[in-house]
This record gives C-alpha cells, structure tokens and sequence, in this order.
C-alpha cells in the first residue's frame, strides 16, 4: 500500500493542467494563411492583442490586492523573501504594489491602442516594464540598506517560493 505524497493531488492536478495547455502553446507558430476558413486574421489579432490583455490582467491582479482585508501582491513576496522584513517594507510594499498596477495599466492600454491604430510596439512596453522592475531593484537598495543590494534573482526566487506556496 502506498501512502499519498502531501500535494501529490495538487502536483498531479498541476501537471494535466500544463500537459492539457501545452498543444495551446504552439499555436502561436501556425501561420496566419494556414488557418481553414479564413480564420486567419482573427487569430493574428488574438496574437496581437494578448500581450495587452496579459498586462491588463496582471494589472487587475495587483490592484485587487490592494483592496480592503487583501494583502498586497509585493507584500506577499516581500514575506518569502529572506533578505526582506515584511514589517519594515509594509508601506514601501503597498505603494510599489500601486505602482506596478498603474504600470501595468498604461503598458495594456498603450499596447491595445497600438494594436487599434495597426502600430506594432515590438518589445517596447516589455523594456519599459523590464527597466522599471531593475530601477525598482536599485532603489529599494537604497531605501533599505539593512536588507544588502536588492537582486532581481531574489525577487524571482521569493515570487517563486510565494507561488509554489499559494498553489502547491
């Protein structure tokens, strides 16, 4: 008799969503002219429009946390992070939240406007966002000295560990 693994569902149940998404990945290299029916115009405008949808939806998701009796997404990564007191960076956590929502806002919009005018933005918005995220490195390194330079490998690792704990 074997005895279950803690979160062997919750991995198992990750693994089929991944297995069952993965075909939905490679779309992305069928050609547009390859799609029966005319299909493909529709779907070139699915992929021009998705990055903007991705940043709107990451946009909703840090201004949700800021709502009354919800933690701040920064906050919850702050907490997974060793180098971080989540006590010391509770203010720092829930402005830098609202910054990153705002952020994430304006790339959606710019990028869906862009897509209704027929401007391609290329990697324009993700450098913007790329180079805000590394801004935001060196300054939290200077307001919170204690905590040593603040490394954007650090962040991934504590988004990563705050994951893998919300969702096994």
């Amino acid at each position: 008799m074997s005895v279950p693994v803690a979160g062997g569902a919750a991995r198992r149940r990750a693994l089929l969503r991944l297995a069952a998404s993965a075909p939905l990945l490679l779309l992305w290299a069928v050609p547009g002219d390859a799609w029966p029916g005319g299909m493909g115009a529709a779907v070139d405008l699915f992929w021009a429009v998705l990055p903007g949808l991705a940043y709107a939806g990451m946009a909703l998701g840090f201004a949700r946390s800021l709502l009354p009796g919800h933690e701040p997404v920064i906050a919850r990564y702050n907490r997974f992070d060793e180098t971080k007191d989540p006590a010391e960076c509770a203010g720092h956590a829930r402005r830098l939240t609202l910054f990153w929502a705002v952020a994430l806002a304006l790339a959606a919009a710019a990028d869906l406007l862009a897509v209704a005018r027929g401007v391609d933005l290329g990697w324009g918005p993700d450098a913007v966002l790329l180079a805000l995220f590394l801004g935001e490195h060196a300054l939290r390194s200077l307001l919170f000295p204690a905590g040593g330079i603040a490394w954007p490998s650090q962040t991934l690792r504590a988004i990563m560990r705050a994951e893998r704990a919300r969702h096994g």
